[in-house]
């Protein structure tokens, strides 16, 4: 609220400026009043603030020229020093608050996930009765509170993620953090765990990601250095170790769509043979609804990777949550773009 407030109050002193400066001339006057909007613009998708007042810098130069005249312009400029510096604070405080409320969830699901690890061997003895009293969903679904909608393909079923966590504690099926449920072919025992595969449904909201970067020359390098980092921090906390090789099926992004979808190559511990991860993602004006097949091996590529291009498809965003409706400034920004989501950049922190 605190930064909607801010970027109003700075678009008022940006017209006031606007509207006195093009009395001299209407090209200045557009200019003096787009000025601050560019500056909060580059200060919210780089992350620096300071950007946002050296924008200002050209109207203290005008001031220093038209001083005492007509054209002064010194009291919005005072204003709108003081509205960029409620922006930036505002736009710092909304972005720590949301990595703490992030970070906090992450340690109470990983707190969680290492207490049902304990009963895995009895989880995996329990699915079978289980798995048979889960709810398969069919038709339009809504997913999450993400302002997207799954048309559930032919031939596919939907289940929910929350009795999927409750009956698959401890196991490498347990759906992780932001997962959503799981699409089931319907040729698939989902009572056998040892055959079992799946596409997983999950979501990130973020803020708005740029749909700029998948074609990023030097992609596959900068993935194999974030899964490394990522890798190296999990590892620390017991977790197994893990690599990324390289994409076997490079990013493409196409805008039809609003998708990218890709193949990554992985090793996985106690694997003796390289294994698959297909993605594909959908972009929303701030949320992205990922679709994932993990750990398949090479001869299930095609079906893996035709079947996460074909949930990307079938999944659609509300009016008004799209990813072309997004606006600068009002909505959120995630601070980075697809090729940084692809590459995984975006989760070394996490």
């Amino acid at each position: 609220m605190l930064l909607l407030i801010a970027t109003l109050v700075l678009l008022v002193l940006a017209g006031w400026a606007g509207l006195i400066t093009a009395k001299l001339a209407l090209w200045r006057g557009l200019l003096v009043a787009a000025l601050p909007l560019v500056g909060i613009g580059i200060a919210s998708v780089t992350g620096k603030g300071m950007l946002a007042y050296v924008a200002l810098l050209p109207l203290g130069y005008f001031v220093y020229k038209n001083r005492g005249s007509q054209y002064d312009i010194t009291l919005p400029l005072i204003g709108l020093v003081a509205a960029t510096w409620l922006w930036t604070y505002a736009a710092e405080k909304s972005r720590l608050d949301g990595a703490a409320a992030y970070e906090a969830q992450v340690a109470a699901f990983r707190k969680q996930s290492e207490a049902d690890a304990a009963n895995a061997a009895q989880t995996v003895a329990q699915w079978p009765q289980r798995a048979a009293k889960l709810k398969l969903h069919r038709g339009k679904l809504t997913l999450s509170d993400t302002g997207a909608e799954l048309s559930v393909p032919e031939h596919w079923r939907f289940v929910e993620a929350e009795p999927l966590r409750k009956a698959l504690s401890g196991t490498k099926h347990y759906p992780g953090l932001g997962v959503i449920g799981w699409l089931v072919h319907e040729r698939v025992d989902i009572a056998q765990l040892d055959t079992l595969w799946y596409v997983e449904v999950y979501a990130e909201q973020r803020g708005h990601v740029k749909a700029a970067g998948a074609d990023d020359r030097d992609l596959e390098d900068r993935k194999g250095e974030a899964t490394a980092k990522i890798n190296a921090k999990a590892f620390a906390g017991g977790a197994p170790s893990f690599s990324f090789v390289k994409f076997l099926e490079a990013p493409t992004y196409d805008a039809t769509y609003d998708r990218a979808v890709w193949v990554d190559q992985m090793s996985y511990p106690g694997e003796t043979e390289l294994l698959l991860d297909c993605y594909a993602i959908k972009l929303g004006k701030e949320a992205q609804i990922w679709f994932r097949m993990r750990e398949q091996f090479d001869g299930a590529r095609e079906l893996c990777t035709r079947s996460v291009r074909l949930m990307a498809a079938k999944t659609q965003f509300v009016s008004g949550a799209g990813y072309g409706d997004y606006t600068w400034p009002m909505d959120d920004n995630a601070g980075y773009d697809l090729g940084e989501v692809i590459a995984s950049e975006h989760r070394i922190e996490d």
